[in-house]
């Protein structure tokens, strides 16, 4: 009798181990989730073009640089378009805690920064409605952040699927500035 019961006993323990690895594969950020990570595979020819638009646009910001507040801000917003995940061909691995909170924070700087220069500076019309929509970008990318970060319940695959249309609005945004910062260069 004895047996039997340390037979079950044993039956029950595999089970709910077995269903916590499951829902841990299946469910990465929820909080039975060990780890709370998924790794993303970015499109290869996405990241590629993307390096290409970036290493061009540095180059056009590394060209005469003049002492403004556009051009010397420029380099702390950069950061934001070079995060590894974004440039990486490799599979990178997205933790909440580690990966999520620092794009976060990164989105969060690029923003005010964004404001700043709104306020700040004197722009032609085609060019603050050029950082209207940056602004408007990255207050998009910030609420998709946080979205993806309270997604305890989504599935693996969806979200590669959010971390897919993350990938594309960061790479919306980059468009959208490097469009403002060449229009405000031409201008000069």
């Amino acid at each position: 009798m004895k047996k039997k019961g340390l037979w079950i006993s044993s039956l029950i323990v595999c089970f709910i181990v077995l269903f916590l690895f499951c829902i841990n594969w299946y469910f990465p950020y929820s909080p039975f989730s060990f780890t709370k990570s998924v790794f993303y595979n970015a499109d290869s020819i996405v990241v590629k073009e993307y390096k290409k638009e970036l290493n061009d646009f540095k180059a056009i910001y590394n060209s005469e640089k003049k002492n403004t507040l556009t051009d010397d801000r420029t380099q702390y917003i950069l950061p934001m378009f070079e995060q590894q995940w974004l440039v990486s061909g490799k599979p990178v691995k997205m933790k909440v805690s580690d990966q999520l909170h620092t794009m976060l924070n990164e989105v969060k700087e690029t923003k005010d920064i964004l404001i700043e220069l709104a306020f700040r500076e004197k722009y032609s019309l085609e060019t603050k409605e050029y950082l209207k929509i940056a602004l408007v970008t990255c207050l998009s990318l910030e609420n998709e952040i946080v979205e993806l970060k309270n997604s305890k319940f989504h599935s693996r695959s969806t979200l590669n699927r959010q971390i897919r249309n993350l990938h594309m609005s960061f790479i919306r945004c980059f468009d959208m500035y490097a469009t403002f910062y060449k229009e405000y260069r031409h201008l000069r």
